[in-house]
């Protein structure tokens, strides 16, 4: 199983080199969805994800120029770009803990700046078609070794590609087989962890919902997606991403669809309860008694509102005359490896705002803030003229947000990033095709014009 997994990874790579870039999109999907745990031997960056984004930019190395052209006439892009750099760079300054060139390839080249090789990948609408075929596929495999974790109850493919390897928390114990025993068993699938398998579900249900919503994509193959995702949504038996679902489809609704009045006070209603679940321990307690009726020998258990505000407490006591730039980045897990004792209160910082208020203190927590606040406003703005694109944006970007703020980033960032590329750059193609129109119809009224001179205006046109 190892061997087939990197046969598929250097096969992809070698397909960077000959398909059209839509395709070059899909593939990079593909890797987010499938291949996070094979690493290849003999390389010198190992990770599959990883050879694939190279292969992509090495594709592309002589569209580069052009590439960087066009992201310099996107604001919404390139500044969101420069915020993260600026972050990575001052995490890179202040940590003891990792280098500056890992820092540099973990956080900015593998990971955010996945948002510009998406952006570059796709031209229009259109292109999500090779991306809904590619993932569709994917969803398949995804639950066919879902279904066989839930059976046999440990992951035979984590076990495969990770073997000898072993938990950090359970100590001895596979990584396929960390929820066998737990008292809440969750399904992993082909990812090391259960909330990432449920996370990638949740983030290809919204993208299928609008493929089939467009048009781009069948009733047929929207079925089939929409079971495998709703699979593994609720198979993944992590109650976060749960709630990151119903919000994040609550947005794509509000944001796309016309409904009454009655149908919206609903939905808000609906999305206070699943707040006050989360939050409020009394209304908790008592929904989980009545669910339990259903489940035999159901013992209820799982993250609280009650451990978050005693990791917060643990944060602040822990960054004590170092709030504004935290500890450093991989302070928790150089510490776990060292001492676990000496972070037990930490509980594995389970919120992206805690972990930022631990490594990267109230400065890094603020540039993170700012840089998801400008692609939300972006979508805001757009919101108007491209309804659907942007609803589809603004609930992947809701996904992440509740998702990430609930449990910690885990491995979320690198496909929200891909799907927020391939976002912006269809808003951009549309913007880019009404002012194209606006240009000919300035030159069908100024007949004085040339041919060639009308030639000039329109690929100036085009080259922006």
């Amino acid at each position: 199983m190892k061997f087939v997994a990197i046969i598929v990874t250097l096969v992809c790579c070698g397909l960077m080199f000959f398909v059209k870039r839509e395709w070059k999109a899909a593939l990079l999907v593909m890797g987010a969805m499938t291949l996070t745990l094979v690493y290849v031997p003999g390389i010198p960056l190992l990770k599959a994800n990883l050879l694939l984004q190279v292969a992509f930019l090495l594709s592309e190395w002589k569209s580069l120029p052009q590439h960087f052209n066009r992201l310099r006439h996107v604001p919404y892009l390139w500044i969101p770009l420069l915020i993260v750099t600026i972050s990575a760079l001052l995490a890179a300054l202040t940590s003891q803990y990792e280098g500056i060139k890992g820092i540099i390839q973990s956080e900015l080249l593998f990971k955010y700046f996945a948002l510009a090789y998406a952006f570059w990948a796709v031209k229009n609408e259109k292109s999500l078609k090779p991306v809904l075929q590619v993932s569709l596929y994917c969803l398949i495999v995804l639950t066919a070794f879902g279904a066989l974790n839930y059976i046999q109850k440990n992951a035979i493919f984590v076990n495969a590609l990770t073997e000898g390897k072993t938990s950090m928390v359970m100590e001895d114990v596979s990584l396929g087989d960390v929820y066998t025993e737990s008292s809440r068993f969750r399904v992993q699938s082909m990812f090391k962890s259960a909330f990432d398998y449920g996370y990638i579900c949740t983030a290809l249900l919204i993208l299928h919902l609008h493929g089939w919503y467009r048009g781009l994509e069948g009733k047929i193959a929207f079925a089939i997606a929409l079971a495998c995702c709703s699979f593994g949504i609720l198979i993944c038996g992590c109650r976060t991403v749960w709630v990151s679902a119903i919000f994040s489809i609550a947005c794509y609704s509000m944001w796309v669809f016309q409904m009454n009045r009655n149908v919206m006070y609903g939905m808000i209603a609906m999305i206070l309860m699943i707040m006050s679940y989360a939050t409020i321990p009394a209304v908790e307690d008592k929904v989980n008694k009545v669910t339990d009726v259903f489940v035999e020998d159901s013992e209820t258990g799982g993250s609280s509102i009650q451990m978050r505000m005693m990791q917060y407490v643990s944060v602040l006591i822990h960054t004590e005359g170092n709030e504004w730039l935290g500890l450093g980045k991989g302070y928790w897990a150089h510490s776990y490896a060292e001492d676990k004792e000496s972070v037990s209160g930490l509980y594995g910082v389970e919120s992206v705002i805690l972990q930022y208020l631990l490594e990267q203190g109230i400065i890094g927590l603020i540039l993170w803030a700012t840089f998801y606040s400008i692609i939300f406003f972006y979508f805001w703005r757009n919101r108007t003229k491209r309804k659907a694109i942007t609803g589809l944006g603004a609930s992947t970007l809701t996904l992440y947000l509740v998702y990430s703020i609930g449990t910690g980033e885990l491995g979320s960032v690198y496909p929200t990033m891909l799907l927020l590329g391939m976002t912006m750059k269809m808003i951009e193609s549309k913007k880019r095709r009404l002012m194209l129109i606006a240009v000919l119809r300035i030159i069908m009224k100024r007949k004085k014009l040339t041919r060639r001179q009308q030639l000039i205006v329109i690929l100036k046109a085009l080259s922006r």
